[in-house]
């Protein structure tokens, strides 16, 4: 595993926060990681405390077949009852809820921005389940998963 470096870009600011970039330690190319170090903290808060605290997780992917995706996620999350702690950019969505809480991130490759990879945490397969099924059934999005922890039997 190689070990990063993350750098705060006071000067290029969104949201009157800093742009968080990473590079590897060995050095290369920064790439840009959150749009804002509040971003970067609200992310790493709600996915230690309560993703990783619920019984059943699943990690995967979701992607929009428009630009304008991250809308179409935001208004089924929604939907479900969940709520948004902190606006983020177009990296970053974060969502809660007292049953269920999932962080979805992703970084811009090869100019394909439509998709995001995504952690769900909830007190079931179940729960779990449901949620991803009415986020599939927005027409515009589409969601896979890769992991179930613990494994489903």
């Amino acid at each position: 595993m190689m070990s990063e470096h993350l750098f705060y870009d006071f000067s290029a600011s969104t949201r009157e926060d800093a742009l968080v970039t990473r590079r590897d330690a060995e050095g290369g190319p920064l790439s840009d990681m959150f749009s804002t170090l509040r971003e970067m903290l609200a992310r790493g808060a709600l996915f230690r405390f309560r993703v990783r605290k619920m019984p059943q997780q699943c990690d995967g992917m979701v992607r929009g077949n428009n630009p304008d995706f991250l809308s179409h996620l935001d208004s089924a999350m929604s939907r479900l009852g969940f709520t948004k702690p902190i606006s983020t950019g177009h990296r970053c969505r974060l969502y809660d809820r007292p049953d269920a809480a999932m962080i979805c991130d992703g970084l811009p490759r090869g100019g394909v921005e439509n998709r995001l990879s995504f952690t769900l945490g909830g007190s079931s397969d179940g729960a779990l389940r449901r949620i991803l099924g009415e986020v599939a059934m927005e027409p515009s999005l589409e969601v896979k998963v890769y992991r179930w922890t613990p494994e489903l039997r």
